[in-house]
Order: C-alpha cells, then structure tokens, then sequence
C-alpha cells in the first residue's frame, strides 16, 4: 500500500485557505514550519473537513516552507496520520521511503493535485524539498496520537 491516499472527494474552500495563508500576519513556529491555524468556521464550510470533525477531534492549520527549503528525512514523533492538500504550485518534491533506511534507498513521490486532500502516512519516513517559492499546504492535525488513529484505520474510514 502506498503511504498516501487521495480522498476522492475535492475540496470547496481551497481558494478561500490560499486567501487566508496569503493574507494573515499569525504564522507561528510550529515543528520547524510555520503554521497558521484555520477557523473551524472556514474549516468545516468543506464537507470533507466537516465529516472528519464530526468524528474526530481536530485542529486545521496551514504550514508554510520558505523557498529554498529541506524538511529532511524523517518520522512524526506524535502523528499517525495527517490530512494534506497543497493551496499553490510551488515547485517541490514529497518523498516517502521505500524500503530501507540506508544512506542510498528508493522513494516514491506524492504528487499533488491541488484542491484534492490526500490522507498522510507520517509514520513512513518523508521529506519534502521546496524551491523558489513559498509552499503552503493545509494540514489537519487530529488529537488522537499514532497509537490511537493510525492511516490505515483513517483509509478504512475514508473508503
């Protein structure tokens, strides 16, 4: 199974969260990004965000990555699962790791299609390398930690 799935239903308030990320003065450190959080009530205005906060407690944020920025190799410390979507086209690669962990490995590639939300493996090792641009991408963060909502079981859910 890949460590991605796309949700098949595309999201209606995508433009208005590029809007917001562009336009508030919040961004705040958050895991070396920086993050903004997202108004439940723009939030929930989408069907897909809404359903998922009716079942699970959550937080909607956007981070952002500066141009010309590594998020190295790496494993959630708490998330089992995320919700993304990329808001703009800013050129940048989402690897996951294929096999071992070695100094040289295979990867796969999670291409986004912007305005589509992709559920996230956090627990497979990802990096994600940005260039010229700002990258901004909303995130749900669910309270429920990796060993209480896991992706396999948000897959599940979502099918």
């Amino acid at each position: 199974m890949l460590p991605f799935y796309e949700i098949p239903v595309r999201s209606v308030i995508a433009d208005k969260l590029f809007n917001f990320a562009t336009t508030t003065g919040e961004w705040k450190p958050y895991y070396n990004f920086h993050a903004v959080q997202v108004p439940f009530d723009l939030a929930f205005e989408d069907p897909v965000l809404y359903t998922l906060g009716m079942k699970h407690k959550l937080a909607v944020g956007i981070i952002r990555l500066d141009p010309y920025t590594t998020y190295d190799w790496h494993i959630d410390t708490r998330r089992g699962v995320a919700v993304n979507m990329l808001l703009n086209n800013a050129k940048s690669n989402c690897l996951f790791s294929v096999g071992e962990t070695e100094a040289t490995h295979g990867f796969v590639e999670l291409k986004y299609r912007l305005g589509s939300y992709y559920l996230f493996n956090n627990q497979v090792p990802h990096m994600v390398i940005n260039f010229s641009e700002s990258r901004y991408m909303m995130s749900v963060e669910f309270e429920a930690d990796k060993n209480e909502l896991t992706f396999d079981q948000l897959v599940r859910e979502m099918k």
